[in-house]
């Protein structure tokens, strides 16, 4: 399930070119209910050492000009954005708190929230989606130096094999069981039309991938790509994908 979140502010929406972290902590203060906040944001759904939020959310879409001197992002006349969890609790605090306030703090700008769209896609075992924000997939290794992180392009095996099992792990992490059904993958429409992002996370380089891509797998595991998130850190604001009409 995912809302569709539209902005309204005065003037222009200013934020850092790479404002994934602000928008997080926007999302995670529209929580509301500290208890579940703190639950979100501290612990998430655990199996062995792994845990994970469940939510992710894509880019801010709107008429916009960046700044490379300010290495600022304005956004004009309105703005909108995609929130998207496994956990309709989730959600529902996030639609609660937004429509009891008038405005909120967004980074350095004041905003309002001029409409919020809910959104409940039934997802087959085969879709063709378009990412709404980039797909991360690494893997950590230990060298001479310490640790090395490689993130994965999708025309690598690899990718499509780890996202699989990252899926089995979400999975397993909410529902305290492994899904009946655990076949998964994703392979690239358009080679041609892959890009990669660089995206800059309170000091840390992430790369993803933007593009069209075709899921195939068992209802348990399309609905966690799809509601949840496809790949790693979608909390972060990475792996949120729409179904192509």
């Amino acid at each position: 399930m995912r809302l569709n979140i539209n902005l309204g502010f005065k003037k222009k929406l200013s934020l850092p070119i790479h404002y994934n972290n602000i928008l997080q902590a926007v999302i995670l203060n529209w929580l509301g209910n500290e208890n579940y906040q703190k639950f979100i944001h501290d612990f998430g759904y655990k199996v062995g050492k792994r845990k994970y939020k469940l939510f992710t959310f894509s880019k801010i879409y709107g008429k916009f000009k960046i700044d490379r001197e300010r290495k600022t992002i304005d956004f004009f006349d309105n703005a909108h954005f995609t929130i998207s969890s496994l956990e309709n609790k989730f959600l529902s605090y996030l639609a609660t708190n937004v429509i009891e306030k008038d405005n909120f703090k967004f980074g350095n700008n004041i905003v309002n929230v001029n409409s919020i769209e809910t959104v409940n896609n039934k997802i087959s075992e085969r879709e063709e989606v378009y990412t709404k924000s980039p797909i991360v997939m690494y893997s950590t290794f230990k060298n001479y130096k310490g640790n090395k992180t490689y993130y994965y392009s999708p025309l690598e095996r690899e990718f499509s094999e780890l996202i699989r099992k990252n899926l089995i792990h979400k999975y397993e992490a909410y529902y305290n069981k492994l899904p009946l059904r655990d076949d998964f993958s994703i392979s690239p429409i358009n080679k041609k039309g892959l890009k990669e992002r660089v995206v800059i996370y309170k000091d840390y380089v992430i790369k993803g991938w933007d593009g069209e891509f075709l899921l195939e797998g068992s209802e348990e595991l399309m609905n966690i790509a799809y509601n949840a998130g496809i790949g790693s850190k979608n909390s972060q604001g990475f792996g949120c994908v729409e179904i192509k009409k």
